[in-house]
């Protein structure tokens, strides 16, 4: 058996023979020619089937219009939501304010004495009555003794007695001394049991002892204010209010 590759005349024949061969088998294999009616179905189908998927892609899209409006979604109403209360603290806070200062309200000016003239005004009129009752002023010239006044400066004396009394009986003595005087006769008072105290603007003093021979008591009440001063003396007998009286008279 001849292995050698074939070479000149040989080879080409070969290559002929092989080139014959394919050919017959390509032309046995090659497919009866179709009529052309069918294949123009097929494009048309094919045609239809794109057509109505671009008109259905369409229709989504939105570039053909639909023949019936699809109903606009419901837009989302608007949630009114209620403000939360605030909570109110148990204690409101506390603020500090200024303090006002308050004016210092002026004290009353006090009306300067005015010395009464007669022993009728040494009181108002509506309390002569009720601190002497129907007991008289005593006569100057009665020879029933009387305090001595505390000063010789005396503007007013006045001696309430009955007649027929032997010591009971009230007097009042007004008048102006300086104040060296008023302490002096303040010192007085302060020898004794006496009691002297600051009391409306002035000063007050009051001492009291046995009328001897007679079963009771002689009370002797000072109050001097600047200038103005006033002595009660009273003896078995009520004055119960009879200073004040007398200040208002004074004083106003």
């Amino acid at each position: 058996m001849n292995t050698e590759p074939p070479t000149g005349d040989d080879l080409q024949q070969m290559l002929v023979s092989m080139k014959r061969e394919v050919l017959t088998r390509a032309d046995q294999q090659r497919p009866a020619p179709r009529r052309r009616g069918r294949r123009a179905g097929i494009v048309i189908g094919v045609i239809a089937v794109l057509g109505i998927g671009a008109t259905s892609g369409g229709v989504a899209l939105g570039m053909i219009p639909q023949p019936f409006a699809a109903a606009p979604a419901p837009s989302p109403s608007a949630t009114t939501v209620a403000p939360s209360e605030t909570p109110t603290p148990s204690s409101a806070p506390v603020v500090s304010e200024p303090t006002s200062t308050p004016s210092s309200t002026p004290s009353p000016t006090r009306r300067a004495a005015v010395l009464p003239t007669d022993c009728r005004s040494m009181v108002p009129e509506a309390d002569y009555e009720r601190l002497f009752g129907q007991v008289p002023v005593r006569d100057e010239t009665s020879s029933i003794p009387v305090p001595q006044a505390p000063f010789p400066d005396t503007s007013l004396r006045c001696v309430w007695m009955d007649p027929s009394a032997d010591v009971s009986g009230i007097s009042v003595d007004i008048g102006t001394a300086t104040p060296e005087q008023q302490a002096q006769l303040e010192s007085t008072f302060a020898d004794g049991p006496e009691v002297c105290s600051d009391r409306d603007g002035g000063r007050f003093c009051q001492a009291t002892w046995p009328a001897d021979p007679y079963p009771v008591d002689t009370t002797v009440t000072y109050f001097g204010r600047g200038t103005t001063w006033i002595q009660v003396t009273q003896t078995n007998a009520p004055t119960d209010g009879l200073l004040k009286a007398i200040e208002q008279q004074v004083w106003g």
